[in-house]
């Protein structure tokens, strides 16, 4: 009876897509299954002599022949899911594809080596340095300035959200930063995680940055005024029209999102990094 439901056990694990590793204990008959396995959990060793754990073994040779194939390969698969999105097989939930199959993902502080290696339910990311390395995963940031800036008058409690913007900035992972404001509520997007870290770094630290070309514009920090500046326009302390932010220049050249910015009309500015 014992073996029959240890097997039992180990088939409910084997039907179950998300089961890595389960436990039996013949003294309760309690059947339990685990999401996680070796890669973010640990076995512990205990006295008790009634209890079993078993564990799915996972190869490349599983995963080959089926990720990025259409949907008939892997259908009825417990390895691989159909993906509404693409209609391929690709990697199940909580997993991702390591270029040879799909681990687990990992959980908050685990080193990381790729941006979807880290649980995104759990807002997690796997943070990149200012060298372009994937270091480890950490909880997503989001740091938003956003301030309204009149014609002719030069910015002062502006400048003052501005150091304190800059200096909530942390080593937390940062996807994705954002300019935008009334005259675009849209605005522009930065999407690579290394020029984002870069950026962030520099603001925070009130160094000078790029500039980097990305997205179809010219991204760079650096001094203008009594602070830093924030450009889409490959310069700095300029007045080309496009995206700027600089809210310590100590005059009227604030400047602007999508148009003038030197002696820019009244708008809100709005910074997003997160």
């Amino acid at each position: 009876e014992t073996v029959r439901s240890r097997l039992l056990c180990s088939a409910a694990c084997s039907q179950n897509p998300s089961c890595r590793i389960f436990d039996y204990d013949s003294s309760s008959h309690r059947c339990r299954l685990f999401e996680a396995d070796l890669t973010n959990g640990a076995i512990i060793e205990t006295a008790s002599q009634t209890s079993i754990v078993g564990s799915v073994i996972l190869s490349a040779s599983l995963y080959a022949s089926m990720y990025n194939q259409s949907c008939s390969a892997c259908q009825g698969n417990r390895y691989q899911t159909c993906s509404s999105t693409t209609n391929k097989c690709q990697c199940p939930g909580n997993s991702y594809w390591n270029g040879s199959m799909c681990p687990l993902q990992l959980f908050e502080n685990a080193a990381c080596s790729q941006i979807d290696a880290c649980r995104s339910d759990l807002n997690l990311s796997c943070v990149m340095n200012s060298y372009g390395e994937f270091t480890q995963c950490l909880i997503a940031a989001t740091t938003i300035y956003t301030q309204n800036f009149i014609y002719n008058i030069p910015s002062s409690s502006e400048c003052i959200a501005w150091n304190t913007f800059q200096s909530t900035l942390t080593s937390r992972p940062y996807r994705s930063m954002t300019i935008k404001g009334s005259n675009d509520p849209t605005g522009i997007t930065l999407t690579n995680p290394r020029y984002v870290a870069g950026i962030a770094n520099a603001l925070l630290t009130n160094a000078t940055y790029g500039p980097v070309s990305s997205n179809g514009y010219l991204w760079v920090v650096g001094p203008c005024g009594y602070g830093y500046e924030l450009s889409a326009t490959g310069d700095v302390c300029g007045c080309s029209l496009g995206y700027i932010v600089r809210p310590c220049i100590g005059n009227v050249n604030w400047g602007g999102i999508n148009g003038n910015t030197c002696g820019a009309s009244s708008q809100t500015m709005i910074v997003i990094i997160q």
